[in-house]
């Protein structure tokens, strides 16, 4: 093995990386995972075949086949790559174990195997002198079928004042499958919050081809039972897929979900390949980085609460700059909550969605001469505004309250304009971005809506 692997190398060094059938790359395209610095992609056919027969091999004594694959070379003197990798995994929550190993005169090679949940890898890693070779694929049998909604995690859940529940997608129905990979096409299967199939959704594959290293583009829509196939060149491919729906008489488009968790996710298209969408109504979006909390990183919607406190022609009109000592002392607990009017924007039942968080203290001295107030409405809140994210399309019913001390309950006074803030409850609804192309497979906003409250 290590010499068909060896003439592999020596044949990728020599016929590939001079003619552009090789590129630079920092990121896996199979997994979301950094690679060692100094990582070479191979996309050459060619250079691939014999490395390809060895590692389907790998997949073959596993039980399976490879869906989607990649190879990666790094030239020597890198330092322990394999480890390095190895731990970038681990990091990630994959067990890794070793299936078979050679030490030969021209190198080593060690075939492995990883898991994490329901995704499972086999791999070959190579050391020769003169380089590192990585080839690694997904084995097909374990990504046919289309996962499940991602549940809340903590970096999904929505960045409320404190503590925030929403309605999360629901439990998928197991009605809609992947096609089966078929080498020559790439496929997949389209879902909707609830794990139907979702059918008219547009699909728009880009690659680039093994035999001329040219970028290709190829765009379709699913069919009833939300698969796609499309015939494609021989190389590696990535997908986006967006949904435009009509809702309250609004158009909206949205960027759905990668099923692979990775947007970059790429396939081998003369292997066959599957990649699987999923419309989401909440959560973190695929394409933000992880720990990412600004209103834009979320599939849902986003209301800016800004407090009419101190100096309150600051944040609100000129009605609201002599302020009362507030309603809702310190200690009091303020809960924020938007109740459907209708279904969601995909049709579903909505549920309440609620926001709680402690209130800050009054400030009966300060400014100077007032008849006090406060700085903020909630603990710890910058620019006396919070965001509250993450609230899955639809129309609602606000209502602001605070829990006094003493138990009573008090309601605060809200408005969408700064200087009426004089309602006891709001209708909500969220407006797409203005100039927005429903056909755009580059985003899908949701303007952010302001909301004033006061004691």
């Amino acid at each position: 093995m290590i010499r068909t692997l060896t003439f592999w190398l020596a044949c990728t060094v020599s016929g590939v990386w001079g003619v552009g059938l090789a590129q630079p790359t920092s990121q896996s395209w199979l997994v979301n995972v950094a690679l060692p610095a100094g990582a070479i992609l191979v996309t050459d056919a060619d250079a691939t075949k014999e490395f390809a027969g060895v590692l389907r091999g790998v997949a073959t004594s596993a039980g399976s086949s490879c869906q989607r694959s990649e190879y990666l070379v790094w030239q020597a003197g890198a330092g322990d790559l394999q480890r390095q990798f190895t731990r970038a995994l681990l990091a990630q929550g994959y067990s890794y174990s070793v299936v078979d190993e050679s030490d030969e005169e021209d190198g080593q090679a060690t075939a492995f195997r990883l898991e994490q949940g329901g995704p499972k890898l086999v791999g070959l890693w190579v050391k020769t002198k003169d380089a590192d070779i990585l080839g690694w694929c997904l084995l097909s049998s374990e990504a046919k079928a289309p996962a499940p909604a991602a549940p809340t995690t903590p970096a999904q859940a929505p960045r409320a004042p404190t503590t925030a529940t929403a309605a999360g997608p629901q439990a998928p129905a197991a009605t809609a499958k992947s096609p089966v990979p078929k080498p020559g096409y790439v496929s997949g299967v389209v879902l909707d919050p609830q794990g139907r199939p979702l059918p008219g959704a547009r699909v728009y594959l880009t690659g680039t081809t093994f035999t001329q290293g040219q970028k290709t583009s190829f765009e379709t829509q699913t069919g009833t039972d939300g698969t796609y196939a499309v015939r494609v060149p021989d190389g590696r491919y990535s997908a986006k897929v967006s949904q435009t729906v009509t809702y309250n008489g609004t158009t909206y488009s949205f960027i759905l979900y990668p099923l692979s968790g990775n947007p970059r996710t790429e396939v081998d298209s003369s292997e066959g390949g599957s990649l699987d969408f999923q419309w989401r109504l909440s959560g973190l979006s695929a394409y933000s980085a992880p720990g990412a909390s600004e209103p834009t990183d979320y599939y849902g919607a986003s209301i800016n609460l800004s407090y009419c406190g101190l100096p309150a022609r600051a944040y609100c009109g000129a009605d609201y700059t002599a302020l009362t000592p507030g309603a809702a002392p310190g200690g009091s607990q303020i809960t924020v909550t938007l109740t459907p009017t209708g279904p969601l924007v995909d049709g579903s039942a909505g549920k309440p969605v609620v926001f709680s968080f402690p209130a800050s203290p009054l400030r009966p001295d300060y400014p100077a001469g007032s008849s006090g107030g406060r700085l903020v409405l909630g603990q710890d809140w910058p620019y006396q505004a919070k965001n509250m994210n993450d609230i899955p399309l639809g129309t609602y019913t606000l209502t602001v309250t605070a829990r006094l001390p003493d138990g009573r309950t008090q309601p605060l006074k809200l408005g969408l304009k700064d200087n009426d803030v004089e309602h006891t409850q709001l209708p909500i609804a969220f407006t797409p971005w203005d100039n927005f192309n429903p056909a755009s497979y580059s985003g899908g906003g949701l303007k952010q809506l302001k909301v004033y409250v006061r004691d």
